[in-house]
């Protein structure tokens, strides 16, 4: 690469190389002068370095001229070389002073000739002055003296802006002062020099914009459009000016302004192309038929796209209005008037009937809590005289037993209390169990008169009261309405789950006087409320409809009827009562199968219900049960009255073991076979039995008890409970027993064993019929009874 600096006239300069009529700066005439390079002579006072900064990414590479010994350049390379001497030939940028006269008259002629001319010629000039270089001791001294005024940051440099920051130094220095911290001060030439160094001199180019907006005077924003433009315009002329010439072109050079202009012509021919000349001819591509089918083609398919959407969307407005007119029409046929009032109507009504029952349910409260009292009272009392008796009795005949001073004064009382009883045990004989404790007639007297009083009180509960807010029919009458005119309100109000609840006050009023222990009281399902109910949930012909109040019988009930019988399990029921258990249970079967409250998940008040029950049940059989102990010799004694007093109650446990299987499939299974198998059967009745005391009743006592089992715990089974293995070896005992007191063939032992086989048929004990058969060979009943056909009995 070289310099060539030649003035317009094309004399020949000291070097012997022509000089053209147009002085530019050339990258073309590198390879054509292959050793002549440009020696560029400077005054001695200013030594001018050229350095420039490395670009990235920028591809282009240019050289840099060096100053050496001897006036001689060195090729380096430099990648803003062109940008720094665009900098100096710049028109706009101010030009640095020189004391030499040469300077002064180029300044002097800048208005004959272009900027570049004038630069060209100045550096020809000075490249005739010689260069003074120093020894290598002031090289040395120079270099203290620069670090040591870098250290103290006393200099001033000259940013990329022109503005001077005084007290700092720019990055590109502060490298190079941390290198020289680094090497300890030595003075070797590993560093920088200053002439390795580049040094600016001129401020910062101003931009194209900023240029024209001094000259216009106008604003920053008023430009602002054309930022990107004159930008890739800059980058065009660098990488022009970096572009290696032919030797025929044009030098780089030349005029910048005639540069800028030829640039910025093709840049605004490009970019406009209504505005290019008519003389210059534009290539087109080559056009044919098919393409602009093609063209056309495409065209009409995306518009027929477009009308495709567009007559989807109209289709979709027009439904839209469609729908829109549908709905005006159904509210103007609707009449909202008359449906507004009817619900202002049904709130107003159902916020009366709701204050009209929270106040009579207090009433309602009082009354049937005072008549649960009068029951319970009546119930404690007979449960204590009861307990009181057996107590009195079991004392008085355990002195007897043990008393021998006393012996004969207790026979005569034993036969004066055989005397006195014997309608009692001529009862026992006929029927085995006891009748159930009753009042006297006194009792029961006063208890009907104060029921009649709590009665006679309920019946003015709602006598003040119109009969729209205390008659079930008529209340539920307005909620039928409701359901048949507005039924998606009614369901959005969840009135079916709600109806239960409101009702339950007037229901309750209504079952006061019901009594579920009793079989002469009235059943529920004659009362007023339940016709209304039904009535209202499946309608007059008792058909089902499609709604969902056909739950609301059962919920009505569950909520109501169903607390009802809980308070008389926990306060009047005696399990020891066969009536009363009966009666119970009946009734909880019935709504069992008729309205399925004991079926599925269990409510609330079902799990109290059974709760209450089995409470009941548990303290009737740790309290009641009482079988006394009494010596061998009294017990076979048939007139002894502790034989009769143990008898007595055998048989009450007896019955109450027949009442607690009356619950089956009601309460938990394994809580039925706990109390009625593992306390009463084994803890009380198996002593008992197993005695041999109870002469001919017994084989009477062993089938009531195989009748008392539920016979869900039997259905279907081959073989017999675990809870019942010591009942059934009993059973096999006494036929063991029959078989060797009198022949098997007699028939009175036939009849014996046949009695003793049927129980153990109804246990399922198969294995051990089977066993009794083959050895005293009654296979001939097994057949003619069927006593392995379980299904049969």
């Amino acid at each position: 690469m070289e310099l060539t600096g030649e003035s317009k006239n094309g004399k020949k300069d000291k070097h012997g190389l022509k000089k053209k009529k147009d002085n530019m700066l050339s990258f073309a005439d590198d390879k054509e002068a292959e050793e002549s390079t440009f020696k560029l002579k400077k005054p001695t006072d200013k030594a001018v370095l050229f350095h420039a900064r490395k670009k990235e990414d920028s591809p282009v590479k240019t050289f840099h001229s060096t100053v050496l010994a001897g006036g001689r350049v060195r090729p380096s390379a430099s990648p803003r070389l062109d940008s720094d001497r665009e900098s100096v030939a710049s028109p706009w940028s101010p030009q640095p002073d020189d004391d030499d006269d040469d300077d002064d008259k180029n300044s002097d002629e800048g208005s004959a000739m272009s900027p570049s001319a004038s630069s060209a010629s100045s550096s020809s000039r000075s490249a005739s002055k010689p260069v003074i270089i120093p020894s290598a001791k002031e090289i040395q001294a120079a270099r203290r003296q620069r670090r040591a005024k870098q250290t103290q940051k006393e200099f001033i440099s000259l940013g990329r802006d022109g503005h001077s920051s005084a007290g700092s130094t720019p990055d590109r220095y502060s490298k190079g002062e941390e290198s020289d911290r680094s090497d300890g001060g030595d003075d070797d030439d590993d560093g920088p020099d200053d002439h390795q160094r580049r040094i600016e001199f001129a401020p910062r180019l101003k931009s194209i914009r900023e240029r024209i907006a001094e000259k216009l005077g106008g604003s920053d924003g008023s430009l602002s459009g054309t930022d990107g433009e004159e930008q890739e315009l800059w980058e065009e002329t660098q990488i022009g000016k970096g572009v290696k010439r032919r030797p025929g072109e044009q030098s780089p050079s030349g005029s910048e302004s005639s540069s800028y202009s030829c640039s910025s012509n093709s840049r605004r021919d490009r970019r406009n192309p209504k505005k290019r000349p008519a003389g210059v001819p534009k290539t087109l591509p080559p056009v044919s038929i098919s393409m602009i089918k093609k063209r056309i083609t495409g065209k009409l398919e995306s518009l027929k796209e477009v009308y495709r959407a567009r007559q989807a969307e109209l289709r979709r407005m027009e439904g839209d209005v469609d729908s829109a007119k549908t709905s005006v029409e159904t509210l103007e046929e609707s009449s909202s008037e008359r449906q507004l009032k009817f619900y202002r109507t049904m709130n107003l009504y159902a916020h009366n009937l709701v204050e009209c029952l929270q106040e009579k349910v207090v009433e309602i409260n009082s009354l049937e809590l005072e008549l649960h009292t009068l029951l319970s009272d009546q119930m404690e009392a007979l449960t204590a005289q009861r307990r009181q008796r057996i107590k009195e009795q079991a004392d008085r005949l355990q002195q007897l037993s043990y008393s021998k001073n006393e012996q004969s004064e207790g026979s005569a009382n034993g036969a004066q209390t055989q005397s006195t009883e014997d309608s009692d045990i001529r009862a026992e004989d006929y029927s085995n169990i006891p009748a159930d404790t009753q009042p006297s007639e006194e009792e029961e007297e006063q208890l009907q008169k104060r029921k009649a009083d709590i009665m006679a009180k309920s019946r003015a509960v709602f006598s003040d009261v119109q009969d729209e807010f205390c008659d079930v029919k008529k209340i539920l009458s307005r909620f039928e309405e409701w359901r048949g005119c507005y039924s998606e309100s009614y369901q959005n109000a969840y009135i079916s789950l709600c109806l239960p609840k409101l009702l339950n006050p007037i229901i309750r009023h209504q079952l006061l006087g019901w009594n579920p222990l009793m079989a002469d009281s009235a059943d529920f399902e004659n009362l007023p409320w339940f016709t209304a109910v039904e009535t209202f949930c499946h309608g007059h012909g008792h058909e089902e409809l499609e709604h969902a109040d056909r739950e609301t019988l059962s919920g009505v009930i569950a909520k109501t009827v169903l607390p009802k019988i809980t308070a008389f399990v926990e306060l009047v029921w005696d399990p020891m009562s066969r009536q009363q258990s009966v009666c119970l249970s009946d009734v909880c079967n019935r709504l069992k199968e008729d309205y399925s409250i004991f079926e599925g998940e269990q409510t609330k008040p079902v799990k109290t219900f059974m709760e209450a029950v089995m409470r009941r049940l548990r303290s009737c059989v740790d309290e009641d049960v009482f079988i006394p102990l009494y010596p061998q010799n009294l017990l076979e004694d048939r007139s002894s009255p502790q034989r009769h007093f143990r008898d007595q109650q055998f048989w009450t446990a007896i019955k109450l073991l027949g009442n607690m299987g009356k619950f089956d499939l009601l309460l938990p299974e394994s809580v039925l076979k706990e109390l009625m198998l593992d306390k009463l059967l084994n803890r009380y009745l198996m002593i008992t039995l197993s005695s041999q005391t109870l002469s001919n009743s017994g084989d009477q006592a062993c089938r009531i008890i195989a009748d008392s089992l539920p016979p869900s715990w039997l259905k279907e089974q081959d073989v017999c409970l675990p809870q019942l293995q010591n009942f059934k070896n009993h059973l096999v005992q006494k036929v063991h027993t029959f078989c060797k007191q009198q022949p098997p063939e007699d028939p009175n032992t036939r009849s014996a064993v046949l009695e003793v086989l049927q129980v153990l048929s109804k246990i399922r004990c198969n294995d051990s019929i089977m066993t009794l058969a083959a050895k005293y060979h009654y296979e001939d009943l097994i057949y003619t009874h069927q006593l392995l056909n379980q299904e049969a009995e």
